[in-house]
């Protein structure tokens, strides 16, 4: 991956040819995001401008053809990207996110309203059992949870949406670190923490965005700042004690494959944590600095 970075950062042409190339192959749309978000974090949107509107003809393309997912990540990773050069901070970064996924959701309901709206019916049919003895419910819930479906997966696919366009500025920046600043996204990333206030907030609208009608898609797209301090969590707990990488690969597997248990404690431990600083109270104690002239005193 450096030898890439390096590539791109050569000059305009070099780093349109690998966005424009990344953008036209299925599921590499990540990685043109990424190498996008690393120009703009180093050179700033106006020198990107190019890269980003040549480069993403073949993301425009692909929206054309039904597939949203490519233009929507790569235009939010360029807003994220210039949002931390400006603030160079992730909190606002990873609280972007939740506008950011609203207006995903927005416009992949306009834009793929019947795909949207056929999903929405298959989800319907599965629910007897997918709520299984709850099936019994009154016709006035099941018409309610009828409702609450299309915003839902709107949030979910939105969100989802978002989130890649976070994990690609976080590629960019690690990709910069490692050309400029080696270890400097690490200990960015560690330090990732949310206030009380906030991270209360966020939790509330996750529990009970659903009441809200047709701004439903709300509740799964707040998770999604708490999510990415939850893992920043992980990652500099385990970076204090020293944990390797072994156990955040171990993380990552229960977290695949127990998403159901683990993703709802990610987000109460970062709530916790915004409340009680894990990481700082982990940290050692530093030193008070020496004065300079105690080896003169007798």
């Amino acid at each position: 991956m450096r030898g890439l970075a390096e590539y791109i950062m050569r000059g305009s042409r070099q780093a349109t040819l690998v966005v424009g190339v990344c953008a036209a192959v299925p599921l590499l749309f990540w990685l043109a995001a990424a190498a996008l978000a690393l120009v703009i974090l180093r050179r700033g949107l106006q020198d990107a401008l190019s890269i980003m509107i040549w480069g993403g003809l073949p993301a425009l393309v692909w929206a054309f053809l039904g597939d949203w997912t490519p233009v929507l990540v790569m235009a939010g990773a360029a807003g994220l990207a210039t949002l931390l050069r400006q603030r160079n901070d992730w909190v606002p970064v990873v609280l972007a996110s939740v506008p950011l996924g609203l207006l995903f959701g927005a416009v992949l309901l306009m834009a793929l309203n019947a795909p949207m709206q056929a999903l929405a019916a298959e989800v319907r049919d599965m629910l007897p059992q997918l709520l299984g003895d709850m099936s019994e419910l009154d016709e006035a819930t099941m018409s309610r949870l009828d409702g609450l479906l299309l915003p839902i997966l709107a949030g979910l696919i939105g969100g989802s949406h978002a989130l890649l366009a976070v994990v690609s500025v976080m590629i960019g920046r690690s990709l910069q670190a490692r050309l400029y600043n080696p270890g400097g996204f690490r200990t960015e990333f560690h330090r990732l923490r949310l206030t009380p206030l906030v991270a209360g907030g966020l939790l509330l609208l996750s529990l009970f965005g659903a009441q809200l009608g047709q701004l439903a898609m709300v509740a799964p797209i707040a998770t999604l700042p708490l999510f990415l301090a939850g893992l920043a969590l992980v990652h500099g707990v385990a970076g204090i004690k020293g944990m390797g990488v072994a156990w955040l690969v171990m993380f990552y597997l229960l977290l695949v494959l127990f998403a159901q248990f683990v993703f709802p404690l990610i987000l109460l431990l970062a709530l916790i944590d915004s409340l009680f600083d894990f990481r700082g109270r982990m940290q050692p104690p530093q030193a008070p600095p020496q004065d300079p002239d105690s080896n003169d005193q007798p």
